[in-house]
């Protein structure tokens, strides 16, 4: 990797800034190699926070800007030093280790700024020479697609929008949010702000029609083994939204996506077109950077942001995500306290549906053992069939739940229908291969008693073709009309946000729609811990 981006963090005791690279370019110092790069600054919100935590004594080396953190392990720096160690567990809360008492420069915030840009100046002036030519190569090569910035409200976000707009010279780039409608209060704000400041910046929002908290007392809350909601709630909204743009030529979205930020981005390309969303073009002009050399980014060209990182937030996202730290946590309970009560309470009604052993324990920490619909319907996912007497070849279905109507439409995939009968009590109809147009199965329901047999009449893998029409019928049971499956449709050709309708003249049957894992059914059918344990 480029020097550029170096993975330390590096202090010049003369100007008592942090640098990003081994030289400070303010008085040609060599700078003292500190920490890691997960350096980030500590402001005002988050010093008043740490005063409540700690003795009056250590309160004179808490100062906005001067403060720096070490957000992986809560190390507290002060003149590049470390004075002050948090240690956040689920037991023991906020526990404080102190090593010194240390007096920071008496400076104003600009004079601390002015150095800051001064002695990291060459170092921003090359990182932004690399981005935004990245930007306008990638814009170049795929000429012609619709361009977007992934906006999360988020500090990367910021940083990659700035960025964008000022590589192609342009503030008319379009900018769209995923709403899961469960994002921290000081995102909305932000959000609010940004359009305000960049009023010729186009601004599109794609949220669910689903109600967050209705879902997961339906199918189950999400955990970190079941994280239903980023599906349900993120990527199937926008995915129908940016498929809706520019349908001949696709999209090039620019993300703020970043390797340092999990093992599993770390082997993200910089440039993908194998990932959730069909016909987009996924660009990542700061893959490589740090989060210092990301905050350094914001404060050198004095960059508004998310105000949930000056109270003490090292990320921005879902308010109840299943992977929020357990300091993400203890800020939202500080920060947000109607917002939590809100969600521990739920926890807690869901944790006595599953007749929990520690129902407090569960709301608390249970991520694991929240997965599931363990005391919820799980019954949708099983089928109650039985053989016909009449014919080797058929089984008896009885629906368990779901609009029985709508079997029709579930069992479209499989290939086009011949309706042989219908009226208000039952239908009939014949599913046929798409390409040889040869009689797989025939089907008869019958409205009032959700009834459904069907006669598989396929030569060949019938065992599998029967496997494949009773996942469907389990996903009818189930459906929440999340829009998850029409989303993995490559030709559009399924409409399953509120609905489940299939446009006949562009279905192939190409069954990518039946390969998919329903999150539905997996939440439903996975029954998480059974004797109660953490």
């Amino acid at each position: 990797m480029n020097a550029l981006f170096t993975s330390r963090t590096y202090w010049c005791d003369s100007c008592h800034v942090p640098l990003l690279g081994q030289t400070c370019l303010a008085c040609g110092a060599d700078g003292r190699d500190i920490a890691c790069a997960n350096f980030v600054p500590v402001f005002r919100p988050e010093i008043h926070y740490l005063k409540k935590q700690t003795t009056p004594e250590l309160h004179s080396s808490l100062r906005e800007l001067e403060t720096w953190v070490m957000h992986t392990n809560h190390t507290y720096y002060s003149q590049g030093i470390p004075f002050l160690k948090l240690s956040v567990s689920k037991a023991n809360g906020n526990a404080l280790t102190t090593n010194r008492k240390i007096r920071p420069p008496r400076r104003t915030q600009k004079e601390m700024l002015d150095r800051l840009r001064k002695a990291n100046c060459g170092y921003i002036e090359q990182l932004q020479y690399e981005a935004e030519n990245f930007i306008r190569e990638t814009t170049k090569k795929f000429r012609g697609k619709a361009i977007l910035v992934s906006f999360s409200g988020g500090k990367d976000s910021t940083v990659v929008s700035h960025l964008v707009m000022s590589a192609l010279g342009r503030s008319d780039i379009l900018h769209i949010f995923a709403d899961t409608t469960i994002e921290l209060p000081d995102t909305y704000k932000y959000l609010q702000e940004f359009q305000l400041k960049h009023p010729f910046t186009p601004f599109i929002t794609s949220h669910s029609s689903l109600d967050f908290f209705k879902t997961a007392e339906t199918i189950g809350p999400p955990s970190r083994i079941l994280r239903w909601c980023c599906t349900t709630h993120k990527t199937n909204p926008l995915s129908k939204l940016i498929n809706g743009m520019s349908p001949a030529y696709g999209v090039l979205t620019f993300d703020g996506i970043r390797r340092m930020e999990s093992v599993r981005r770390a082997q993200y390309p910089r440039i993908s077109d194998k990932h959730k969303i069909a016909r987009e073009i996924l660009a990542r002009p700061i893959l490589n950077w740090t989060d210092l050399h990301v905050w350094i980014y914001l404060l050198y060209h004095g960059l508004s942001f998310n105000q949930a990182y000056k109270k003490g937030f090292r990320r921005v996202g879902c308010l109840y995500c299943p992977f929020n730290s357990v300091w993400s946590q203890r800020m939202i309970q500080y920060r947000y306290p109607q917002h939590n009560q809100r969600w521990q309470s739920f926890l807690l009604q869901q944790a006595n549906r599953m007749q929990h052993l520690n129902p407090e324990s569960f709301a608390d920490y249970g991520w694991r053992v929240r997965a599931g619909g363990r005391g919820l319907d799980h019954y949708k996912t099983s089928i109650e069939a039985a053989p016909c007497i009449l014919s080797d070849h058929a089984v008896f279905y009885q629906l368990l739940s779901g609009d029985i109507r709508m079997v029709c439409q579930f069992l479209r995939p499989f290939g086009p229908q011949t309706q042989i009968n219908s009226n208000d009590y039952s239908e009939t109809f014949l599913i046929h291969d798409h390409d040889s147009n040869e009689i797989l199965a025939s089907v008869e329901v019958g409205f009032e008693d959700k009834a459904i047999r069907i006669n598989y009449l396929i030569k060949k893998n019938k065992r599998l073709f029967q496997q494949r029409v009773e996942k469907q019928l389990r996903k009818l049971q189930s459906c929440i009309f999340c829009g998850a499956c029409g989303a993995k449709c490559p030709l559009k050709a399924l409409e399953t946000n509120g609905t489940y309708l299939v446009d006949n003249k562009r279905c192939v049957s190409c069954l990518t729609c039946v390969s998919y894992q329903c999150p539905a059914v997996k939440s439903l059918h996975y029954n998480g811990s059974k004797n109660g344990r953490i």
